[in-house]
């Protein structure tokens, strides 16, 4: 089972911890983390969500999300993510992981049977792999893939319905790599 810190509506732990499905059962504010993953040419990875998912299953996605458990910190949620999800080992670059912003949102989905009330830790991670040797965790990831930046941009744009897409914070993400890319 799956324990988070519940938050207050500023982003601040109220002290109480949440078991994961009640969370989303009752809608009670957490931390999630989501870090892009960007290679030199500038093409964004990619995963599509298992079909599997309690929540917006079969959609392409940010390259690497998860929920920030009770007694755990963004760094070392990120490091836990990336081994179980992609098979990576990304403790010696955690370094390189860049914070970019954090914005909040509320989905109701399954017909409010599942509520998304959560603050996103949004990264980014410049690092040139190959997917093929990526190693998927089945039940939360299908496949990845790169896809160029402005392409990515653009199916958002066109409100692409194989993306879950989050309107503020992908606004937010173009708004800080338009300006990492001019770098």
């Amino acid at each position: 089972m799956e324990y988070f810190d519940v938050l207050d509506e500023q982003g601040k732990k109220t002290g109480e911890i949440i078991e994961r499905n009640e969370a989303h059962k009752k809608g009670i504010c957490h931390r999630v983390i989501q870090v892009w993953v960007m290679n030199s040419k500038n093409e964004l990875l990619l995963q599509k969500r298992s079909a599997n998912k309690d929540s917006c299953p079969n959609m392409w996605y940010v390259s690497l999300g998860g929920h920030i458990e009770s007694k755990e910190d963004n760094k070392q949620t990120i490091i836990r993510e990336f081994s179980e999800e992609l098979g990576i080992d990304v403790t010696d670059i955690s370094d390189k992981i860049k914070y970019l912003y954090t914005f909040k949102e509320i989905v109701v989905l399954n017909n409010g049977q599942f509520i998304d009330n959560e603050f996103y830790d949004v990264y980014l991670l410049k690092l040139d792999l190959d997917p093929v040797t990526l190693i998927l965790q089945e039940d939360e990831v299908s496949e990845v893939k790169f896809v160029g930046y402005n392409e990515f941009k653009q199916a958002v744009s066109n409100k692409d319905k194989n993306i879950w897409i989050h309107e503020e914070g992908f606004r937010m993400l173009f708004d800080c790599l338009d300006n990492y890319i001019k770098e």
